[in-house]
């Protein structure tokens, strides 16, 4: 069975998700392709990624708003590809999809994976969902909670029977828990793009209140990713004068984040709200522990105090009370880092992802 990818060319949990699926395929029943289509162009680690595994893959730049002549150019690939299904990893891709099989004499199924956070959705975004839920065959959600914000919001669209929720999945083979270095100090990190969306200010606000309660050098937090916050964010950093405490990695490719994750002590994930955490799952499969802001897309996957610790969104003070909880606390973070493995490995194999989405490529 051939399926058609269309995912964002740039970082995010498009290509996670879609490599994760590809490399949960052991027995081959899929012949995966897949177009990048974004305003950035695509990751170098993408591209290897997918020379490495023969997957045929394209790259259409696109222009804000509606592009037609981005969109004619992914019609194109359709009908050159032929795929039986059609994943697309946001729902404001329907509209070119849809144009194009209308002049395709073939039934070709239609999954949308619903990813973007509500309060981050253009009004292009919001159409796409609707269009979607009346046109695609599915429409995936990551998790229940979010399914029904969904439904509640958009009732005259929403058919139960046209939605399912599956989680994502990650290789539990790539990220698993290595052999710590040995380091002096505590060494706290954070992976994601540097965006608005995320909370990097708070956390080196909070990291900035750690140091005035531990010695000179005893901790140092790393901060893995790019974006458009990241001058802003060294700034800050040299304001607060810790900047000899404090690392900007850039951007790692996928293959390096295992390293990075297994190199920290505690991980932290400040995010104003997100639908669902690749960076916390890959964490969680590490056996790290984790304190993370508690906004819907998190705290529907760690529980405080259970397998990991919340702490309400853009309150420095409460975060770094918390790290210094783990700091001074090494049984609770041993317990943490405990019970977030097993809640990785019981829920987020990139394998039961799969089998759960071959019940709706299969039927």
């Amino acid at each position: 069975m051939k399926i058609l990818h269309i995912a964002f060319s740039g970082l995010g949990g498009h290509g996670n998700v879609f490599f994760s699926m590809a490399d949960a395929d052991k027995e081959k029943q899929h012949q995966f392709e897949i177009i990048f289509f974004g305003n950035e162009e695509v990751r170098e680690g993408y591209i290897q990624k997918a020379n490495q595994r023969r997957i045929p893959w394209y790259f259409v730049k696109k222009e804000p708003g509606f592009d037609f002549a981005s969109y004619r150019k992914i019609e194109k690939i359709i009908r050159q590809t032929m795929p039986d299904i059609i994943f697309l990893h946001s729902s404001s891709y329907i509209f070119p999809v849809k144009k194009a099989i209308l002049s395709i004499n073939k039934k070709i199924k239609i999954i949308v994976r619903e990813t973007q956070p509500n309060h981050l959705k253009t009004k292009l975004n919001w159409l796409g969902l609707c269009v979607s839920l009346i046109a695609a065959t599915k429409v995936v959600f990551l998790s229940t909670e979010y399914r029904d914000v969904i439904k509640k919001k958009l009732s005259l669209f929403f058919s139960d029977k046209r939605t399912a929720v599956i989680p994502n999945g990650v290789d539990l083979e790539v990220y698993r828990p290595a052999e710590k270095s040995d380091h002096t100090g505590i060494s706290i990190g954070m992976q994601s793009r540097l965006s608005e969306t995320k909370d990097h200010a708070t956390l080196i606000d909070a990291f900035a209140l750690v140091l005035k309660s531990t010695a000179t050098g005893a901790a140092k937090l790393y901060i893995a990713g790019d974006g458009v916050c990241r001058a802003a964010l060294e700034k800050q950093v040299q304001d607060l004068n810790i900047g000899h405490t404090v690392e900007f990695t850039g951007m790692l490719e996928e293959t390096a984040l295992p390293k990075f994750i297994n190199s920290l002590d505690i991980y932290v994930h400040a995010t104003l709200g997100e639908t669902m955490s690749t960076a916390i799952m890959q964490v969680m499969a590490c056996r790290l522990p984790i304190i993370a802001s508690d906004v819907l897309g998190v705290n529907n996957m760690i529980k405080h105090n259970k397998n990991g610790l919340l702490v309400p969104a853009q309150n420095a003070g409460a975060l770094s009370a918390a790290i210094l909880q783990l700091i001074h606390d090494s049984k609770l973070s041993a317990e943490l880092a405990a019970n977030a493995f097993t809640f990785a490995t019981e829920n987020y194999s990139n394998k039961k992802m799969l089998q759960r989405y071959n019940e709706i490529f299969l039927n």
